[in-house]
């Protein structure tokens, strides 16, 4: 999978959580499980998410949560995204 796939995947695990009745913090190992992926090879693409500004984690990167701009802008990209 692509590094655009990976973190278009992350992206739209961290907005369904969202659209739970009662969202919580992503743990990063969640992501990584639903993404059948290491947690060493999700960090750097959460690492990059955060950087952009697309997502918001904690300093250890162990919870992750998407930024309401990100959030639009996914919203807006329709369901092939």
């Amino acid at each position: 999978m692509s590094k655009k796939k990976h973190k278009l995947h992350v992206l739209s695990i961290l907005s369904k959580n969202l659209k739970r009745t009662q969202p919580q913090l992503v743990l990063s190992v969640t992501i990584a499980g639903e993404m059948d992926m290491n947690l060493s090879e999700l960090q750097p693409v959460l690492k990059c998410l955060e950087g952009m500004g697309a997502i918001e984690t904690d300093p250890d990167q162990q919870y992750s949560l998407i930024t309401r701009e990100e959030l639009l802008w996914l919203d807006q990209q329709g369901p092939s995204a």
